[in-house]
């Protein structure tokens, strides 16, 4: 059977199965994985040899990357770098030790031990990030982390990944050296696509943009991503490095939103691809004979994995016990990079084959298993924080939540700008009721005496538990701009007209709110800007009416305002 043909079985299986899974309201990449062992060589046999997808595959990969790297600017990873290199670096540490010790003891020789060890620490890049992309919580705290720790991973995967094909027959001489030049490879190559995406790219895309054809944008886009990843697999390195940076230097432009866009349709697919193959090494006669213990090392694995992040994220102080729970759930399956190690070890005959493929099951089954636990990893930590006593049933300390029924405020939100809201409210005898996702904003905020529940406003249901439909106005005061969008698209998807007022940090976000159906957006850093403005020109004798006059022309023309009967200035 030839390559096309193998290309069009794996196509059709997985749109069937993709089919199947989305009836039954299962994530897809669970339909890939499944395609990918029923084609595969242990069970139809349709596809004799996995490792012909395997470049197709490693783009798909390299795609995602690429879109990452458009969401995480220099500045941004400056500001997650306690995440990628304080939580990241002891969490491969951690895991490494637990998961090595644990399989010396298993009977597998040092460097086996090692290798496993070091290939079950690895999470999955590729299926956090498109189940946190499905669920628009890419921009939350904890994807935050979570994504900080996954990029710390994916550095450290380019050395392990390098090191692998001659750690048999070097000494510590050789490992120092190979080491040292797997590391100066990588600064190189920052430096260089920093260089281009800087001064280069912008060009580009400038003159891309002036010819005015879609297809031709596209085309550059993936000219571009293709040959950023090319470059890094020609120095030795992992193409994604190549892809995540390249994205990295264009998230400060102007075209980050169309290249976006553009690149979607093709990372899907071909990260589904990259689904797929994986799929492929799922051996179905060692299911069969060892079915009991898989279940029960792939238990293993995420409660010990999901228990030793959320512990390091707690006590590092990076976020809450919630925001650590859930960071634990989102990485506690194994990943893409612990399954290339373990089959470059195979290769390279470091490991003996039935110990490699049992692992290899084990990784797979946690990758199957780990979308359901990402997709409800909110309620899950809930539910265990309640069970163990963490949190009370209610959410916190003192009376009941009231839920009132018409005729209240909603706020979306209870960090300060919710809590100054709220105390105005209450002194001018208007009901409302607060909604938050940290455990410990709540337990906080109804101790002293608010009126606020636990939940995300993402999800239909919290909203209409808090009975949104006869709400008089909600006010989101996220500083998160997509988790304001998705729910003002849950308001406004439901045929609700409530009132509402939106807040986002720059005035960026105001069109995007303003279209999905928010009637007032305020810029939080334009409305700063504008009150120290009012106070300049007052102190250097500008009339209060001409003042106010252009104070509001400056606010209308950064469209902080919704035009429409009976609105009130937006940051009035």
């Amino acid at each position: 059977m030839t390559f096309l043909e193998q290309l069009l079985l794996v196509l059709v299986a997985s749109l069937f199965c993709t089919l199947a899974f989305r009836r039954l309201r299962l994530p897809p990449v669970v339909a890939y994985l499944v395609a990918g062992a029923v084609i595969g060589p242990h069970f139809l046999g349709w596809v004799s040899s996995p490792g012909d997808f395997a470049p197709v595959a490693e783009f798909g990969v390299a795609f995602l990357l690429f879109s990452i790297g458009l969401e995480f600017s220099l500045p941004k990873l400056w500001q997650l770098r306690f995440a990628v290199f304080g939580v990241g670096s002891l969490q491969m540490l951690t895991c490494g030790l637990v998961f090595g010790g644990a399989i010396y003891l298993w009977g597998a020789s040092p460097v086996a031990a090692w290798l496993f060890a070091v290939a079950l620490a690895f999470s999955s890049t590729a299926l956090v990030s498109r189940e946190l992309n499905e669920l628009r919580q890419f921009q939350a705290g904890y994807a935050q982390t979570a994504l900080g720790v996954l990029l710390f991973q994916d550095l450290v995967a380019v050395v392990f990944l390098a090191l692998i094909p001659v750690l048999g027959d070097i000494g510590a001489d050789a490992f120092a050296l190979l080491l040292a030049t797997a590391v100066l490879k990588g600064v190189l190559l920052f430096a260089l696509l920093m260089a281009v995406g800087k001064w280069v790219l912008p060009r580009i895309y400038r003159d891309v943009a002036r010819v005015g054809a879609d297809e031709v944008f596209v085309l550059a886009t993936l000219v571009i991503a293709l040959a950023a990843a090319s470059l890094t697999h020609a120095l030795g390195l992992s193409m994604a490095l190549g892809g995540f940076v390249i994205g990295m230097m264009l998230a400060d432009t102007p075209f980050k939103y169309q290249v976006i866009s553009d690149i979607r349709p093709f990372r899907d697919i071909l990260l589904g691809l990259f689904f797929v193959t994986v799929g492929m090494n799922v051996e179905l006669e060692l299911l069969a004979d060892h079915w009991l213990r898989l279940l029960l090392f792939t238990a293993a694995l995420i409660a010990v994995k999901g228990i030793a992040v959320a512990g390091l994220v707690r006590l590092l102080g990076v976020g809450g016990a919630v925001d650590a729970g859930r960071v634990g759930l989102v990485l506690a399956q194994a990943g893409e990079f612990g399954l290339a190690l373990i089959t470059l070890a195979l290769l390279n005959e470091l490991v003996p084959s039935d110990q490699g493929s049992f692992v290899i099951m084990i990784l797979v089954f946690s990758m199957m298993l780990s979308p359901v636990l990402i997709r409800n990893n909110g309620a899950l930590v809930h539910r265990l924080l309640g069970r163990l006593g963490a949190v009370a049933a209610n959410g916190g300390s003192g009376q009941p939540p009231s839920l009132p029924r018409g005729d209240h405020v909603v706020i979306g939100g209870f960090g300060r700008v919710g809590e100054t809201l709220a105390q105005l409210l209450e002194l001018n005898g208007i009901p409302y009721v607060g909604i938050d996702r940290d455990i410990e904003q709540v337990h906080a905020k109804r101790s002293a005496g608010y009126n606020v529940v636990f939940g995300d406003c993402a999800r239909w249901e919290i909203l209409a538990s808090c009975h949104i439909d006869s709400a008089r106005l909600a006010v989101l005061t996220f500083s998160s701009r997509e988790i304001a969008a998705a729910t003002v698209a849950g308001i406004r998807g439901r045929g609700i007209d409530t009132l509402i007022i939106a807040r986002c940090k720059e005035t960026e976000g105001v069109e995007e709110l303003i279209t999905m159906g928010a009637d007032h957006v305020v810029p939080e850093m334009l409305e700063a800007s504008l009150l120290i403005a009012a106070q300049a020109l007052e102190s250097l004798g500008v009339p209060s009416s001409l003042a106010r006059e252009q104070l509001n022309a400056a606010r209308h023309g950064h469209g902080a305002r919704r035009a429409g009967p009976g609105c009130a200035d937006a940051g009035g």
